[in-house]
């Protein structure tokens, strides 16, 4: 088994409509030792307006996001290229199950590729945040954890690599984090190998399952809000629903409260997560496929307020909430939340996990990258799907825009001004939104001493905000490639 660390950094927070911009994984093998490692950069697209706040962060120019040798689609073909290089593979980032892995998915779905390479072909993935706090929560001395001045505990990357004598040489740039996850991997496989063994075990679906069905009782451990949760917890159903999703009764509470609750009341006790005005949050989802810390039940019973319980108290719940007609109850509770739950996806990159393709589309998917680009939206008007058809416009409007029909060309420009212009609160980084966060950051500046670098990145940053203003509110919008030829024109 090979282990593939990943990072990404990113146009902004936005998996569904900002783009990764630079790109850094390295190849394992058992022991940890380096097998091969690629470092990528991407052109920054003409249709994504970046966060100011990311660019920082990244020590990002606008100058140099537009010189980069690779578009995205570039970038794309050569990441899946390498991370299908391998087999199997488990793949591990640091806060990468919720973050890197979705952005991930986005990329390789809208780039006509299939998403879910990371669990699907015998892959596996973990996310070491989650691995960190666990140790951290059952094992202090596994790894070092510093706290701010108000005691908070500092989980973020670089500063868990900082206290533990991990060297970073360029924090926040993707294949430098790749090597910092890789050294707290480490640390924590010296200094605790059975809770990176649970880890590791955790990686696959089928062993969570297991853990979860087929004891009587189990630990699950959760970080929320700056602080560790353990939790002692029996297994009740699978949701009516919802595959690789489990419901759990939480042991701290007593089931003999609730076990004559008419269905009306048991409803409001699910929403509410209360009872009689005291919290009574019993019931508890865990979803599969975030890799959720399941672990033998001797990690939690210690813990506070389980510790508190007899062990024949604790057996004496799990048989009573087992054997009632609260699961029944509350399974029907669950089907009418799903059946009520209504998913809008407002725009086309929202769709990823809410409708299906047809056969006669994935073939075409199949085939777009094999079509030269000045004949790719010919080909790509096959597509039934409007999505589909939308997604391969942007990339012609993206590669070469000259290759487009004027009427597409234009349609294209118009939907992608719209959004820019849009006074509305959204997902993505609109033009009025930009230009307030750089007005923001320029009234910040003025208060405190900044690099000529951050000046120089405001100054391009809000070049580009007038430009793209103009440019997307040209009634007759002439077609300009987004390359080093704008660079040179806007900043030389």
């Amino acid at each position: 088994m090979h282990f593939i660390v990943y990072d990404f950094e990113t146009s902004g927070r936005s998996s569904r409509f900002d783009q990764i911009l630079q790109a850094g994984m390295i190849c394992y093998d058992s022991e940890l030792k380096e097998i091969s490692r690629l470092n990528l950069k991407s052109r920054l697209n003409p249709d994504t307006i970046p966060s100011l706040g990311a660019l920082r962060v990244n020590k990002l120019l606008i100058s140099d996001l537009l010189e980069e040798k690779n578009t995205s689609y570039q970038m794309i073909k050569l990441l899946r290229n390498y991370l299908t290089q391998y087999k199997p593979v488990t793949f591990l980032g640091y806060n990468s199950i919720h973050f890197d892995e979705e952005f991930l998915r986005q990329s390789l779905w809208e780039f006509f590729q299939y998403p879910y390479l990371t669990s699907t072909n015998n892959n596996l993935r973990g996310d070491v945040f989650n691995l960190v706090t666990m140790s951290h929560a059952f094992e202090p001395n596994s790894i070092n954890v510093e706290k701010n001045d108000e005691g908070k505990m500092l989980f973020k990357l670089e500063s868990i690599a900082s206290i533990n004598n991990i060297k970073i040489e360029n924090a926040h740039e993707a294949i430098s984090d790749v090597e910092a996850t890789k050294g707290v991997l480490e640390i924590i496989k010296n200094n605790s190998p059975s809770l990176y063994l649970n880890f590791i075990e955790n990686t696959k679906n089928t062993k969570i399952t297991n853990k979860i069905k087929q004891e009587e009782i189990f630990s699950h451990y959760g970080y929320y809000f700056n602080n560790h949760y353990y939790y002692l917890m029996t297994y009740l159903f699978d949701h009516p629903i919802y595959n690789n999703y489990l419901i759990a009764f939480d042991l701290k509470f007593d089931p003999r409260i609730i076990l004559d609750l008419d269905p009306k009341t048991l409803k409001n006790l699910y929403y509410d997560k209360k009872f009689e005005g005291k919290n009574f949050n019993c019931f508890r989802k865990l979803k599969l496929n975030k890799q959720p810390a399941i672990l033998n039940y001797k990690y939690s019973i210690q813990k506070y307020p389980y510790k508190d319980i007899e062990v024949s108290e604790i057996k004496k719940r799990v048989e009573l909430i087992k054997n009632s007609n609260l699961i029944n109850e509350l399974q029907k509770i669950l089907i009418d939340e799903a059946e009520k739950y209504e998913n809008i996806c407002e725009f086309e990159e929202e769709t990823i996990y809410s409708e299906n393709i047809s056969f006669q589309d994935k073939t075409i998917m199949e085939d777009f990258d094999k079509i030269k680009w000045e004949e790719k939206w010919k080909f790509a008007s096959k597509f039934k799907d409007p999505r589909l058809q939308f997604f391969a416009a942007r990339h012609i409007y993206r590669n070469y825009p000259e290759f487009l029909p004027e009427k597409v060309f234009k349609r294209v420009h118009q939907k992608i001004s719209e959004r820019f212009n849009s006074l509305r609160k959204e997902k993505f980084t609109t033009l009025p939104s930009a230009m307030e966060e750089a007005d923001s950051l320029s009234l910040l500046i003025e208060e405190e001493e900044t690099s000529s670098f951050y000046l120089n990145q405001l100054d391009q940053y809000n070049m580009y905000i007038n430009f793209l203003n103009s440019y997307y509110n040209d009634p007759n919008p002439s077609v300009i490639k987004f390359d080093k030829s704008l660079s040179k024109k806007l900043f030389c």
